[in-house]
């Protein structure tokens, strides 16, 4: 590097710390320039402070030949330092000339990084209307959420009151059952009744026909008897027979009520089995509808956070340039002012919002069937 040169770097070497910006893609350039290592690279950025690591690269072009100046003026342009470059390119070294170059370069710098700011500021505005537009789809999306679980939890109802009259159809069938086995019960005890009345008239007829052998001179009279007896047999017989027929017929009756009701035994599984998967989804559906308003409320904080923090470093460097105009200044804050009030409000429509439909009247997420 030639004296001239050097001698432009050295005096504007605090203008140059304090101006300077895109360290690392300087860097980038000069490395691909060949005028800076990557083991020097990584040494440079190793300092904590950014004057520091400024420092350290202006000692290495200092102490480097070759076409490090011009490679570093060209760094300058490519990274957006058109200032700085201009500052080093045009600095006077003659003494008489100082004070008057030292206003307009400065007055020169200050503006332009003015209208960079402004242009950043611009820019972080512009991302700030295109997130609230996502928040507002958002709070739609999750409204239209809540809409369907209220719809979903009615129908829960709906299919618990379906349930309860399953629930009684069943105590019907049980009660007609209990009838038919009273029924049945009636008609067991009226059979034995017939049977026994069968055996005391075979037990007659037994002892009718040892007086017939006994009381042959009789025989006529007995016959007579004898008829009777069996007609009456035979009747009791055909009776017996239309009872067993009867408690055929109510034994394959209660066999298909017995089917009929494990079938319904089934169905009211299923229909348990079908409600609690449904409830378990809406739970989740909900779990991930309130994790994901978290997420976002907590990114957009941060973001209006760095925003803030970025606003504040504008304004700093405004109060700092010592200018005139300060319509600048109050234009700063009066936006500052209005962007902590939207925040304010946008916070406020939040919290209601959330509240409303945690208390949402009708749902009931413990409720058993």
């Amino acid at each position: 590097m030639e004296p001239i040169e050097s001698k432009r770097i050295t005096k504007n070497l605090l203008f140059i710390k304090d101006n300077i910006t895109q360290l690392e893609k300087i860097m980038d350039k000069l490395i691909e320039d060949d005028c800076l290592g990557m083991d020097e690279r990584a040494d440079i950025l190793s300092a904590k402070r950014t004057d520091k690591q400024c420092h350290k690269l202006l000692d290495i072009l200092l102490k480097r030949g070759g076409n490090s100046y011009s490679s570093f003026i060209e760094a300058l342009e490519v990274s957006g330092n058109h200032h700085v470059a201009t500052r080093i390119q045009h600095k006077d070294l003659q003494k008489d000339d100082t004070s008057f170059l030292h206003v307009k370069e400065d007055t020169f710098t200050v503006n332009g990084k003015v209208e960079f700011e402004e242009a950043e500021v611009i820019q972080l505005y512009e991302e700030k209307e295109m997130y609230l537009e996502r928040v507002k789809e958002l709070e739609v999306s999750c409204t239209l959420l809540q809409n369907e679980n209220y719809l979903k939890e009615h129908k829960i109802e709906k299919l618990n009151q379906d349930v309860r009259h399953l629930k009684q159809n069943v105590q019907l069938k049980y009660d007609e059952i209990d009838n038919v086995d009273e029924t049945c019960v009636e008609h067991l005890r009226k059979l034995d009744q017939v049977e026994a009345q069968c055996k005391t008239l075979e037990e007659e007829n037994a002892h009718l026909q040892i007086v017939q052998r006994n009381l042959q001179e009789t025989i006529s009279d007995k016959e007579v008897t004898m008829k009777n007896l069996n007609q009456e047999r035979e009747f009791y017989k055909k009776q017996m027979n239309i009872l067993q027929a009867d408690l055929r017929q109510l034994q394959n009756e209660s066999a298909e009520k017995d089917a009929r009701i494990q079938t319904l035994n089934e169905q009211i599984r299923e229909l348990k089995i079908d409600l609690q998967n449904t409830r378990q989804a809406m739970d989740k559906m909900a779990t991930d509808s309130r994790v994901a308003m978290e997420q976002l409320k907590t990114d957009h904080s941060n973001r209006f956070n760095q925003l803030d923090n970025k606003l504040d470093c504008v304004l700093k460097m405004l109060k700092t340039s010592k200018m005139s105009d300060g319509n600048v200044l109050k234009s700063a804050d009066v936006n500052k002012n209005t962007r902590k009030q939207s925040i304010g409000s946008h916070k406020t429509e939040n919290r209601p919002c959330t509240n409303a439909s945690r208390n949402k009247p009708g749902i009931n997420r413990n409720q058993k069937i």
